[in-house]
């Protein structure tokens, strides 16, 4: 029997973040793989005692409460001193961490999942105690790690060109999208509601001042067009950015939306804008497309690689490149509708299935393929 473990000590007790589903999902096709093959493997989670409710009704799932305070300082020093103690007590062969870092110690196998690449891509949108932290820790974090797993075969790319030497244990496992979108592409509807869907924590690579500033520039012949924002803006990037084009009156600002809510705005917008200067993935695109909502995206990082032919591609830099694909939806439904359909086609090639699958092959010693 294989004592496998996901350190799951970046989920939270609320809400999941876009790495905590990650972890959420993979924990829950872990355990009913496990289950189909007969239950040959042991399943253990690491997590805060706050977070236990998100793994509690996973069957086959042991789970380890990790006592300390909340925070990321915490949870880092907990992943080193307390966590190498508790895989050794536990007899784990193998051990995930899902967040870029994690311990380095206390198993035979150690995969380390780096998600995006832009604190050495675009590291001076960064405060620089994080850009320092982030540089050297995930370094030392990879470079100790049996293998490195990116999400996309460009942040592969990049981890490379800044660490050569993860080169020989570094594979692409890609993600899957977040929500259950319908079964088959849901209708599309005659006149779309003018408002073009922003999906993101804003933080600073998430680049919203183009955006706004074209939608802002086409309001002069679309008098109805907004911009609606769902998520947070911790760093006030966004409000920067209304105060800088008098746009508080068309762009509106929505938290603590639910799925079902989600769901429904993706459905009735005019398109989903992605106008990031790097990501690592983008589960926004997926979700979208899953929906059956048009995908304008950045032509920078794995936006391409994810989105495929299911979306218009601009420059993040450039307003006027933003406002052509706006409008080309807008001018030209039979553009808006070949994304629908090109769209979803393309976000069915990526399961949760076959991720948990290839990150298991992973960590019980084989070699997932790469993507892309």
């Amino acid at each position: 029997m294989t004592v496998i473990a996901v350190n799951a000590m970046i989920v939270e007790a609320g809400r999941l973040s876009g790495i905590g589903h990650y972890t959420v999902q993979l924990v829950q096709w872990f355990a009913q793989i496990n289950r189909e093959q007969g239950g040959h493997n042991r399943l253990l989670v690491y997590c805060r005692p706050s977070a236990a409710n998100h793994f509690v009704a996973i069957e086959g799932v042991e789970l380890r409460a990790v006592a300390g305070q909340d925070g990321r300082v915490a949870r880092v020093l907990n992943e080193q001193l307390c966590l190498p103690r508790m895989l050794r007590r536990d007899k784990v062969d193998a051990v995930l961490n899902p967040a870029f870092t994690g311990p380095v110690r206390g198993a035979r196998m150690i995969v380390t999942t780096v998600h995006d690449p832009y604190f050495l891509v675009i590291p001076d949108l960064l405060p620089r105690p994080q850009r320092l932290y982030l540089r050297v820790f995930v370094a030392y974090c990879c470079r100790r790690s049996t293998r490195v797993v990116t999400t996309a075969a460009s942040t592969m790319r990049d981890l490379l060109r800044h660490f050569p030497d993860l080169t020989d244990k570094i594979s692409v496992v890609p993600m899957a999208n977040r929500l259950p979108g319908p079964l088959s592409l849901p209708p599309s509807e005659a006149a779309p509601t003018r408002f073009v869907l922003l999906v993101a924590a804003l933080t600073g690579n998430k680049n919203p001042g183009p955006l706004v500033a074209a939608v802002g520039e086409l309001r002069h012949r679309y008098p109805d067009l907004t911009l609606v924002h769902v998520g947070k803006d911790p760093e006030g990037i966004l409000e920067a950015t209304i105060r800088q084009h008098d746009a508080s009156n068309w762009v509106v600002r929505r938290r603590n939306v639910s799925d079902e809510e989600l769901g429904t705005l993706y459905r009735q917008c005019l398109c989903v804008a992605v106008p990031s200067l790097c990501e690592g993935f983008g589960l926004p695109v997926l979700e979208a497309q899953a929906f059956g909502a048009p995908v304008i995206s950045s032509d920078r990082g794995a936006l391409p690689e994810v989105g495929g032919q299911g979306a218009l591609y601009f420059d993040p830099t450039k307003v006027t490149e933003i406002k052509a694909a706006i409008a080309e939806l807008i001018d030209v439904p039979t553009t808006r509708e070949a994304l629908r359909q090109i769209g979803f086609q393309n976000q069915q090639r990526f399961t949760w299935e076959k991720t948990a699958r290839e990150m298991l092959d992973i960590l019980l010693g084989g070699a997932a393929p790469s993507f892309g």
